[in-house]
């Protein structure tokens, strides 16, 4: 496997489980992937190149060092000596906006997750659940033990933006707001299980965000009522491995693909 910035860290430790101490080198904070369980929660949402933002490196170092450990030759470089395809290092946090000042009382969702990374528990859902029931006028405010870089692109595309503070080891504030007026909100802004029409003849079942086994009994509540040459499309937050069983009994096909960092979409038809 060659190792690139969009490969994901946990392909990465799957094919090389020794780069996990050269990340941890980077940040202490990748040293929480040598236990398997932690792993499973925040590799799989994670680039390399997103790493290297999370430890305020140059993508384009980690690249080198992660390559030269699993014996891979490093990346091209350019005329100017610089690792092509580099991104910079993070800003720090800029002054805290005053507006942030109006979320408060009832008008902020405040949702901490540093217990839950701790004890190896997956908090993608919590925090998906608590983001897609804000109110207008209301703001979440997300704790976390690191910054949750892959979380960014997932909630844009609801329409939400964010700010971020470090405030101490393991003690992450990201404050996630609605865009302002007239920018477009993103795809998916819509409550948990919405269903809605889409294009050539196909519903739209969006089930991220809840527990199961509510994803599976939505979607099959949506196909009893599927009319006859529609597809449905249906968005969960895991795999539903537990869903393909019931869907050959009542005689569906599907196919699942991965969305990015924004969880799985299953086609169904007959």
């Amino acid at each position: 496997m060659q190792i690139t910035q969009d490969t994901r860290v946990s392909d990465l430790l799957n094919a090389h489980p020794e780069a996990v101490e050269v990340l941890a080198e980077f940040h202490s904070h990748f040293a929480r992937l040598r236990n398997r369980v932690l792993r499973k929660i925040m590799a799989p949402r994670v680039t390399v190149a997103q790493a290297a933002r999370m430890a305020e490196v140059d993508v384009g170092a980690m690249l080198t060092v992660l390559r030269r450990a699993t014996g891979q030759a490093p990346p091209p470089f350019c005329a100017g000596g610089m690792p092509l395809q580099t991104s910079a290092p993070a800003a720090p946090s800029s002054a805290r906006p005053p507006f942030l000042d109006q979320f408060n009382g009832d008008r902020l969702v405040i949702v901490d997750v540093r217990e839950d990374i701790r004890r190896g528990h997956e908090p993608f859902a919590k925090i998906m659940t608590s983001a897609k029931s804000l109110q207008p006028g209301q703001a979440l405010l997300l704790r976390n033990v690191f910054e949750p870089v892959p979380l960014y692109q997932v909630l844009e595309k609801r329409g939400l933006v964010h700010w971020t503070e470090c405030r101490g080891p393991e003690d992450w504030w990201i404050y996630f707001f609605s865009a302002p007026t007239g920018e477009p909100p993103g795809e998916g802004a819509a409550p948990p299980a919405q269903e809605r029409a889409a294009k050539g003849g196909e519903l739209l079942v969006d089930a991220r965000g809840l527990e199961p086994p509510e994803p599976m009994q939505r979607i099959l509540e949506a196909l009893a009522k599927l009319p006859a040459g529609t597809t449905l499309r249906a968005r969960t937050d895991r795999r539903p491995q537990l869903l393909y069983p019931k869907l050959e009994e009542r005689g569906y096909r599907y196919e699942t693909r991965e969305i990015d960092d924004d969880g799985y979409e299953t086609r169904i038809w007959r």
